[in-house]
């Protein structure tokens, strides 16, 4: 079976018995407007051909999109040749009138002129007598926060203090210059784009705003219009912003031709309990609803495949209450040829199940009993819940600027071992020598407590490593009545349900910020479309299960489509899809583990942003 890969080999393998050594492939930049049966017309030969030339691209490409298609000079000797001066072939038109230009996919690629943004000098003010922060960044009009990031060293700005005769940077002054591609893969994270590529997907998976991409690369303005280039070398951010121990690695979907998937959804729908029940009844049932959205989910997927052109045999299994039905499906030699098994939804079931198929399992949602599943052939979707605290102190590590930290437990035993964990990992940072551990003093904590132990002229962080309502809520409360001149902000590794019987306005005051396997920008285009799509099939807005069942669903048979291992997927990269992130890690001998988690703070207007 072909793909795109294969076909470039091929390509640059023709080249050596050509005809007086001519390239019989080339590469061609659709332009606005064309169709591939428009293009074939002009090559003189059949649409089907050009579209076996490129499966990934469809009949409709877009504008920019780089196709391969059979070099016109080896038809027509007599064809226009190049220029000197680039590295473009020629296509003819049927009636002369107009030529097109096609990039040779084995010539050098002409050298883009790189430019980048650089940071010359500041414009400055100096504090006098009376002053304030407000009155500064009115002057020149700036934010606050702006002001505060111009200035990295003047960590009291955050909490309004002014010194006289202080000097402060109220203005980056710019200036942008020319490096060759060497200078940049030095000085930037870089990322080189892909068939099928879009803006969106690359500012989510870096966590970067498509205003930051634009600025970074002025050489391509067509950025703003959300148009790429295969092959275009895009810079992402500064290497000295680099988070260590991060994956940036961006898993590439590709489906490769005729690619056919046996697949197997086995769900507890517990059919046999409802046949006598109400609709209404049913859907009073959680697990109910929670498994009938996850299917819907799951189909949702299954149908955007097949529109793709994968052959998807499905087969859904009811495995009834607890798993019950599962020994009669194994035993019925269901699923010993089966690619993918989607379930079951009980953990004690699925090594059960994986011993009796020659696919891979894939465990579709969170259990605190996961850790048990330690088989080679079961894939774990839903991150561990220990992982949440080490991502949380990666994270603090990475950004740490002097804050004063304090972290708020109790005395029961998974308090302290988070605090303990939470606390070592810290003090793991060259600068964090010190730590104020705080816990409940006749079942509540002061406020006095937390202030006495605070100043002016540092921000403070307060970890919350505790899941008691009482000791939760007593930190929350006393740090929204902090001083004016003292600034903070509250994190978590476990967001539980006591969170959600806060009010968000609180949350949002003290900057609340938490550890999530899932987060959407529900704002962006791609989101909205899932969410119009979803309702149009669905009648409904999809919850949260039903995206988990798209997601876990779309990411495992993409995988597959692929035509590798399973397992070689996992270490080509990181997959961001509607809300969920699938970093997979293999054990040699084990089952392969989810660590895809994100960092969310909550804004002043209640909305979520990602941090990491």
């Amino acid at each position: 079976m072909k793909k795109l890969q294969f076909l470039i080999l091929t390509g640059i393998l023709t080249i050596s018995i050509s005809c007086g050594q001519q390239k019989r492939y080339v590469s061609y930049k659709v332009k606005d407007g064309e169709t591939m049966n428009d293009i074939a017309e002009r090559l003189d030969m059949d649409s089907k051909d050009l579209l076996r030339l490129n499966p990934d691209v469809g009949k409709n490409p877009s504008p920019n999109t780089i196709i391969v298609i059979p070099n016109p000079k080896i038809k027509d000797r007599n064809s226009s040749n190049t220029s000197g001066n680039d590295s473009y072939a020629i296509i003819e038109e049927k009636n002369n009138s107009t030529n097109d230009t096609v990039t040779e996919t084995s010539e050098e690629k002409q050298e883009t002129e790189f430019k980048t943004t650089i940071i010359s000098g500041y414009e400055t003010h100096t504090v006098e007598a009376g002053e304030t922060v407000y009155r500064i960044t009115k002057q020149y009009g700036i934010s606050k926060d702006e002001l505060i990031k111009l200035n990295p060293n003047h960590s009291e700005l955050k909490n309004n203090t002014l010194s006289i005769g202080q000097v402060l940077n109220v203005k980056a002054i710019e200036e942008t210059v020319t490096l060759d591609e060497e200078e940049i893969k030095n000085r930037y994270l870089t990322h080189t784009v892909q068939s099928k590529e879009t803006v969106y997907g690359i500012t989510r998976f870096y966590n970067i705003s498509k205003d930051d991409l634009i600025r970074l690369n002025p050489e391509f303005p067509e950025i703003k219009n959300n148009q790429l280039s295969i092959g275009q070398l895009l810079k992402i951010k500064p290497i000295e912003e680099i988070e260590k121990g991060v994956n940036l690695s961006l898993y590439k979907d590709s489906i490769e031709d005729n690619s056919t998937i046996n697949l197997a959804l086995l769900l507890p729908f517990r059919t046999e309990k409802y046949d006598t029940l109400s609709s209404k009844r049913i859907f009073k049932n959680r697990l109910a609803n929670l498994v009938t959205d996850f299917y819907m989910g799951a189909e949702m997927a299954i149908d955007s495949l097949r529109n793709q052109g994968v052959i998807i045999n499905t087969s859904v299994f009811d495995t009834g209450t607890k798993g019950k039905n599962i020994s009669a499906i194994i035993a019925n030699d269901e699923l010993e040829n089966q690619d993918a098994i989607i379930g079951p939804f009980y953990s004690e079931k699925a090594t059960k199940v994986a011993k009796s198929t020659n696919g891979i399992v894939v465990f579709p949602h969170y259990s605190n009993k996961q850790k048990s599943l330690t088989t080679s052939k079961i894939v774990k979707t839903s991150p561990d819940k220990s992982s949440y605290s080490e991502f949380l102190t990666s994270y603090l590590k990475g950004v740490y600027k002097g804050e004063n930290i304090f972290i708020v437990g109790d005395n029961s035993k998974y308090s302290k071992e988070a605090i303990s964990s939470i606390s070592t990992s810290l003090k793991n940072h060259d600068s964090i020598s010190k730590v104020h551990i705080l816990k409940p003093d006749d079942g509540y904590i002061k406020r006095e407590r937390f202030t006495k132990k605070m100043n002016h002229e540092q921000h403070n962080w307060v970890i919350i490593a505790t899941k008691n309502s009482v000791a939760i809520k007593d930190a929350l409360n006393s740090m929204i009545g902090l001083p004016d001149n003292m600034t903070v902000q509250v994190f978590t590794a476990i967001k539980n349900e006591v969170y959600d019987n806060i009010d968000n306005n609180k949350l949002a005051n003290v900057n609340f910020t938490y550890v999530s396997d899932i987060f959407a920008d529900e704002s962006s285009e791609e989101v909205q479309v899932f969410y119009k799509k979803f309702k149009s099939l669905n009648n409904t807005l999809p919850s949260s299960y039903a995206i988990k069942g798209f997601d876990v669903t779309y990411d495992i048979l993409m995988r597959i489509a692929s035509g590798n291992n399973i397992s070689k997927t996992f270490k080509e990269g990181v997959s961001l899809r509607v809300e969920n992130k699938f970093d997979y890690h293999k054990r040699t001998f084990g089952s392969a583990e989810n660590r895809g988690l994100f960092i969310v703070k909550y804004n002043q207007d209640l909305s979520l942003k990602r941090l990491k």
